[in-house]
């Protein structure tokens, strides 16, 4: 009865009605001393100090509580958010074009389609590198670079470098276009919200994407999917799958630090972090400036820019060089009164502007430093004399070039506004599916590059040949027929059913 009464009185003190683990009634019978002769006996060796077992206990019975409490309401918004997919949806997208409707269009649809498009363009910039190596180098570089694709401007589709920096600036004026407009209607108490918001989740909207796709990176280099025979790029495989796991665990935990690198399950993703770090810098700015006049804005957002261009810091640059348009372009909407300000109307003035554009896209073909860019055609110079001395130590005019004419582009195309062609051409359907599936596609195509791309490559090659240039263009042609549409789909799956709920797994966390 003794033993019964304490082990009532321990309950309701500590944890009430709740049950209570074999150890916590042992601690409590040797605090008070109520075991009977044989339970002295069979527990005489333990000896337990019971105020701080106590203490512990009730640590660990409250992190307990608290993690399921947490667990079962974001299982129940999780729930509610619907994250839930018709098997239609994973089906390619060719096989529901008919069946769907085209999406609805916003003011910033034109920025999704550029990035889609860009993402299209590292895939083709990284598969080059392997079955297209001698297209790399510019125009005029060298006795057999003269193929019409290592033209200025035809390059680009080859330049994933300057797609990157194209990235950047385009999530520097998303990530500040409804910040900065709150804070110019002096919408301060929802500008703070959204900040709080947008700050919170942008950490698991970037990086769970990451961790599932290197996570199945990992086990797909354990099952020996990957091609390593006579390619640069090496994917980590291990002894045993506990030692794979472990390495991809270390490395996880590495690549998600925003101020670590990438992480060596996946080469392409070193952007992330970065991507990370200037959204935060972003929110700040935003925040920072929301209640200074224009000019202090403008002026302290263009003077940070020319601070980081001159140290080299040419990621930092493009993000603040995208908020910067987003502030421009409410300054010129706000002063103007024009909801959709209209593109330029006279020729000469349409002229100027596609002139503009045709350099900026000229300025992103430029060749990388390992491309020979100083020995290419229309390139040389710009490369040498006109590149500040200073990035020799840094990024070299590869960077340079195309960091100054990513903000310009999308300055033209902006200011092209949403009637002109140039925006109209990033509206279609395709590019607006490419930007839907952008990330994915992002992270999704150096797997499917050095497994399913190089077999199938490695098929065409052995029933078509590659002995002659036809051959082994006609070989490359039929496998990019079946790794191209395969990796869409791959991208399609990965964007329902991981992308989408990484968006609805940060929105639920939100509201913890």
């Amino acid at each position: 009865m003794a033993t019964k009464k304490a082990l009532s009185e321990l309950r309701s003190i500590c944890f009430g009605e709740s049950n209570l683990g074999v150890l916590e009634v042992e601690v409590a019978l040797l605090d008070r001393g109520e075991f009977d002769q044989e339970d002295k006996r069979q527990h005489a060796p333990q000896r337990v100090h019971s105020s701080v077992d106590k203490i512990i206990l009730k640590l660990l019975r409250l992190l307990i509580s608290t993690v399921s409490n947490l667990l079962a309401r974001l299982r129940a918004d999780f729930v509610n958010e619907q994250w839930y997919f018709k098997p239609a949806e994973l089906l390619p997208a060719w096989w529901n074009y008919s069946r769907t409707s085209p999406p609805a269009l916003h003011r910033t649809s034109w920025l999704d389609g550029l990035r889609g498009v860009a993402a299209l363009f590292v895939f083709f910039h990284h598969s080059s590198q392997i079955w297209l190596r001698g297209l790399r180098p510019g125009w005029g570089s060298g006795p057999d670079a003269y193929h019409i694709v290592q033209l200025p401007v035809l390059r680009i589709i080859f330049s994933g470098g300057a797609m990157v920096s194209i990235f950047f600036v385009i999530s520097g004026y998303v990530l500040s276009t409804k910040p900065l407009r709150l804070a110019r209607e002096g919408r301060h108490e929802e500008l703070l919200g959204n900040l709080a918001s947008s700050t919170f989740r942008r950490g698991p909207r970037l990086f769970i994407p990451c961790i599932v796709s290197t996570f199945i990176t990992a086990i797909l280099a354990m099952t020996g999917a990957f091609v390593n025979e006579g390619v640069a790029r090496q994917y980590p495989r291990a002894g045993t799958l506990a030692e794979q796991l472990g390495s991809w665990g270390h490395e996880t935990l590495w690549f998600i630090n925003p101020f670590a690198g990438g992480t060596g399950f996946e080469e392409n993703l070193w952007t992330i972090p970065v991507e990370f770090q200037g959204s935060l810098l972003v929110f700040l700015c935003s925040l920072g400036f929301s209640k200074s006049r224009d000019a202090v804005r403008l002026g302290g957002l263009v003077c940070f820019m020319a601070y980081w261009l001159w140290f080299g810091y040419w990621m930092t640059v493009l993000f603040l060089g995208g908020m910067l348009l987003a502030d421009i372009d409410h300054y010129r909407r706000q002063s103007t009164g024009v909801i959709e300000p209209d593109c330029p109307s006279s020729w000469k003035s349409k002229c100027v502007l596609w002139l503009l554009v045709l350099m900026a896209v000229f300025l992103l073909s430029m060749p990388e430093n390992d491309e020979l860019v100083t020995e290419s055609y229309g390139y040389a110079t710009l490369a040498t004399s006109l590149t500040p001395t200073s990035w020799g130590d840094h990024w070299g005019p590869g960077r340079w070039w195309p960091c100054l004419s990513s903000i310009m582009l999308v300055a033209l195309l902006d200011h092209a506004g949403p009637i002109s062609y140039l925006q109209q051409l990033f509206t279609y359907r395709f590019p607006q599916y490419l930007g839907r599936i952008s990330y994915s596609l992002y992270l999704c195509h150096g797997v499917t590059i050095y497994t399913l791309g190089l077999r199938v490559a490695n098929t065409c090659f052995y029933l078509f040949g590659s002995a002659t240039g036809f051959r082994y263009g006609f070989s490359l042609l039929v496998s990019s027929a079946i790794v191209v549409p395969s990796l869409f789909w791959i991208s399609d799956v990965f964007t329902v059913v991981v992308d989408r709920g990484a968006v609805m797994l940060s929105r639920c966390m939100m509201k913890l």
